[in-house]
């Protein structure tokens, strides 16, 4: 049975993680593995550069952080779950109420404003605190341009909606919250989305 090396072990870690894990003890794990791979295919007659490649491509064909992803999702499956439940059911609420409000106003129906400020709240209270936990969580598959994105959005986001609670609260500087937040919303977090869109359209073209 062949045995690696302290170097042959330090330029697998090198070429395998290159720094990609946050978690420790799972690249000692899997170092740990890649390197009982790579001695069983170097005693099978194979090189240690063919062998480092077989270990590649049978252990994290799509790379380590893949694996990295997967585990962190696995633990915090129930958790995920529940983000997502409140996530959706506030998103619904937000939605549903907003759109009555548009309907009572035009129809100078009753509970109008009322609707609207349920609707606000929901978002700023659930939605959007829902979506900051569930991007923080996923924060290892996200890039840099899209953690940006989302801060933007979340941040308008909630200018928006506390600039329409204070406004039915009669409270001061109520405008103005609501028009910087529809400015950053507009001029920066739609530009950044819609080029992402258009980035992702071409690469698959």
């Amino acid at each position: 049975m062949v045995t690696l090396n302290e170097n042959q072990v330090e330029l697998i870690c090198e070429r395998v993680f290159k720094n990609s894990l946050q978690d420790t003890d799972l690249q000692d794990s899997l170092l740990d593995h890649f390197c009982c791979f790579v001695e069983s295919k170097m005693s099978e007659g194979f090189s240690f550069e063919e062998s480092i490649k077989e270990a590649s491509v049978s252990i994290a064909p799509n790379g380590v952080g893949e694996i990295e992803e997967e585990l962190f999702f696995i633990i915090h499956f129930k958790t995920q779950l529940t983000m997502k439940r409140i996530l959706y059911f506030s998103s619904f609420i937000t939605a549903f109420t907003l759109s009555i409000y548009l309907l009572f106003k035009h129809l100078h129906l009753p509970y109008a404003n009322t609707l609207l400020q349920i609707g606000n709240i929901s978002l700023l209270f659930f939605v959007l605190p829902s979506l900051a936990t569930l991007a923080f969580r996923n924060r290892t598959s996200l890039v840099m341009m899209d953690k940006i994105r989302l801060f933007i959005g979340l941040f308008a986001g909630s200018l928006i909606s506390i600039g329409m609670i204070f406004k039915g609260l009669h409270f001061p500087y109520s405008s103005i919250l609501f028009a910087v937040g529809c400015g950053i919303f507009a001029c920066i977090f739609l530009p950044i989305f819609f080029y992402q869109l258009y980035q992702k359209s071409v690469r698959l073209a």
